[in-house]
Formats: C-alpha cells, sequence, structure tokens
C-alpha cells in the first residue's frame, strides 16, 4: 500500500458495507468514514416484509453486532444525510454543517422509496411509505392500534410482498394497480395472472386498471378514493417502488442517466470517485443492456468490486444480476433474464401444470428469460445457461419436464 488515505463510504446498505470489508482486507490503515441518514446500524432490507409478518424480531434483521465498525476500525455517522459533493475540492457537505474532506469517495447511498405525487392525505396518520426500518417500524406500531383493513398502493414486487405479510397479520388487504397486470416489469401477464389467483384465493382483493386520487379522512386515514370507486381502510401503504438518489450528484460533473452511470471498476466519471449499489447504472450480464438492477447480491458484489478499487486493487465488475425471487404465501415464483415486452422476438417454451407453471423465452436457441411458480427445480442451472448462452437446442423438448435435470457437465456443452 501506499500512503495511507481517507476514505468516504456514503450509505451504510448492502453496498456501502460490503465496500467497507473490502477495502480492509487490503488497506488495514487509511481512514474510512461511512456515513448513514438512518439512525440504524447496517440491516437487511429483504427482512422488512418478515417483520412486518410477524415472523421475525426487530433483532434479526441486524447483520451485525454493535462492535462492527470498531473492529473494522471505521468511523460510523448516523442520522447524517449528505447535502453536496464538491468534486473539484474533494469535499462533502453534509446536513450537520459540516464539510469532510476525502481522497476516495464511494457514493452508495441507494434509492428513495417513491412517494405517489398529487394524490391529496397522502400525509394522514395512518399512511405509510414502504421501504425502509423507520418505515416498518410505524406500520408495527399502526397495526398495535387494530387495524381492520389495509390497502397497498402498487402491485410491483414491493406491494405484492407487503400486502402478502399484511395478510399474514389477519387483516383485509386490498392491492390498487393502475396497470391491468401485478408484476409487470417481472412477470409476462399469463404467469402474472396465476400469481394473481395465488393472491385472491388467499382473501387479498386486486384491483387493476385503477389509480388512487385521494386518501380521506379528517387526521387518520378513513377511506381512499380511486378513479372508479370508493374503498374504507384504516391503513394505506404506498408500495410503487424506489427511484436512484442522484439528486446529490446535480452540478457535480458526475455524469448520470437512470441512475450514476460507472464504469468496469465501479468508477464514475470522475477520479476517485466511485458509486455502487440501487443508485449505479451498470450493465446486465445476459444482454449487456444498461441499468440499475436493485437487488441484494448485485448491491453486495458492486461494493465489493468498489471498495478493492478503491484500495488500487484493481478488479473488474462481471454485471449485474437479473433474478427476482417472491415468495407468495409458501409459493416461489422466481423471474430471470428478461420478460417478452423487454425480449423482442423470441420461441417460448411453457409447462403447466396444478402444481407449477413453467415458462422460457428461447432467442436462437439461447434462454433469454425464464418465469417459474411452484418449483425452483433446475432454476440455478438454468440461470448459468443463460449467462453462458449455451445453444439448448438438443435438449430442448426436455427443459421443462418435471423429471429433468441438470447435471454440472452440461454447463460446460
Amino acid at each position: 500500500m501506499g500512503l495511507p488515505v481517507h476514505y468516504i463510504i456514503l450509505g451504510n446498505g448492502g453496498a456501502g458495507i460490503s465496500a467497507l470489508q473490502s477495502i480492509r482486507t487490503v488497506d488495514t490503515t487509511s481512514d474510512i468514514t461511512i456515513i448513514s441518514r438512518e439512525q440504524f446500524p447496517p440491516y437487511s432490507p429483504c427482512s422488512l416484509p418478515n417483520l412486518i409478518a410477524g415472523e421475525i424480531d426487530k433483532s434479526a434483521i441486524f447483520r451485525f453486532d454493535t462492535q462492527f465498525y470498531d473492529r473494522l476500525n471505521a468511523t460510523f455517522i448516523k442520522n447524517t444525510e449528505a447535502l453536496g459533493i464538491d468534486a473539484q475540492n474533494n469535499k462533502i457537505i453534509l446536513s450537520n454543517k459540516k464539510h469532510l474532506k476525502f481522497d476516495k469517495l464511494l457514493i452508495a447511498i441507494g434509492a428513495t422509496p417513491i412517494t405517489p405525487r398529487g394524490i391529496k392525505g397522502i400525509d394522514l396518520d395512518g399512511v405509510h411509505i414502504m421501504g425502509t426500518l423507520d418505515s416498518t417500524l410505524g406500520i408495527l406500531d399502526h397495526l398495535k392500534k387494530g387495524i381492520c383493513h389495509a390497502i397497498v398502493i402498487g402491485g410491483g414486487f414491493m406491494g405484492v410482498e407487503t400486502a402478502t405479510m399484511l395478510r399474514k397479520r389477519g387483516l383485509n388487504v386490498s392491492i390498487v394497480e393502475m396497470l391491468p397486470h401485478i408484476l409487470s416489469r417481472m412477470l409476462d401477464p399469463d404467469i402474472a395472472d396465476k400469481v394473481a389467483k395465488i393472491l385472491t384465493n388467499h382473501g387479498i382483493q386486486l384491483i387493476l386498471n385503477d389509480t388512487v386520487k385521494s386518501i380521506n379522512g379528517s387526521k387518520k386515514v378513513t377511506n381512499i378514493s380511486l378513479e372508479k370507486q370508493r374503498l374504507s381502510a384504516d391503513m394505506v401503504v404506498s408500495a410503487i417502488g424506489v427511484r436512484p438518489n442522484i439528486e446529490i450528484l446535480n452540478k457535480t460533473g458526475i455524469q448520470t442517466h437512470h441512475g450514476v452511470i460507472v464504469d468496469s471498476h465501479m468508477q464514475t466519471t470522475i477520479k476517485n470517485i466511485y458509486a455502487a449499489g440501487d443508485i449505479a447504472e451498470v450493465h446486465e450480464q445476459i444482454t449487456g443492456k444498461k441499468g440499475s438492477y436493485g437487488i441484494w447480491p448485485n448491491a453486495i458484489e458492486q461494493g465489493r468490486i468498489a471498495g478493492l478499487n478503491m484500495a488500487n486493487t484493481q478488479t473488474t465488475y462481471n454485471g449485474a444480476e437479473v433474478v427476482n425471487v417472491l415468495d407468495v404465501f409458501d409459493i416461489p415464483v422466481i423471474a430471470m433474464g428478461h420478460i417478452i415486452k423487454d425480449a423482442g422476438k423470441c420461441t417460448i417454451l411453457s409447462r403447466f401444470t396444478p402444481a407449477s407453471s413453467k415458462k422460457m423465452l428461447l432467442n436462437k436457441n439461447r434462454i433469454i428469460g425464464l418465469q417459474f411458480i411452484g418449483t425452483i427445480r433446475n432454476t440455478g442451472a438454468f440461470y448459468g445457461m443463460m449467462k453462458k448462452g449455451i445453444d439448448i437446442e438438443s435438449i430442448a423438448n426436455r427443459l421443462l419436464d418435471d423429471n429433468f435435470v441438470i447435471i454440472p457437465e452440461t454447463l460446460a456443452i
């Protein structure tokens, strides 16, 4: 190693913590400051729905003990937000009015839950924006008041997961989705309809092709008005997704698109400033398409790559995984690769039984997308074949058979 430097990591999520750990495998002496706008030590956002359902308690979502930062000789600043980055002078402007100098900077501040715009009553008591531990704890506190009917705004991954967990609590639950199908970014309509049936069979009401116009009540929510009807509610949870926190980069000279533009070392367009996690715009491994692929394994890997490169250990990022795994009342729903609307011209393989639904998208005898319900059999191997671009013509007629098993040697063909 060369002379000691000061690393600053903005963000205490998966990418930021992974970068901290990676830096320390190479550089054990330099100063590292990690800054979080939240009050909590590192936690797993993937566990928040399970916390809502009462399947785990709060302590179970924290990833490390209270001595974690001390062991890594890092300074943790909580409840503090970075308000600006002075890239020319290598300074961070913080919400506590302090300025911090850095030699290497990682921007890993993730994405912010989207708050619906133009909806009257969004600030009423009983309305929650899903996505952080604070918001989840607010939902739990609200549940103690004897909630009967919860309405979830958004039928995407987060909305379906949240609705499922609230239903497990015994609440009457409705999902309001503006599109004609739920999970539209993850599943084709025919597969999404099968998930919808699982939800309705478990007592969740689906309201599609409709939008929330207002949330009503004097001080606390009592009902919501849609375009086509009015529904009673004593809890409303907005779960319409997240957007990368790129506003802080305005006027910094760091290039952004949907997220922060980075190279194969996770470095931004300014030397010694890196980005990783939900805020970063990267290529995915199947087609090379650029985007922000906000799932936990991607954040961990991007943080690892960024940390190593910040510590002058040249390491290349191979690209994001395109995988979503959702548990709907103990029935697995898996989507890998692309759906029809993104895949373009393709061949479809499908197999539907009472126990499971399987669908694959092929292009030139190569798997480019997979959607399974009720089974995870062979999905890991199929994804490996997808990433390697393996020609499956000789086994295509057997791929979806229940008794078909991929052996490791298959991935080498």
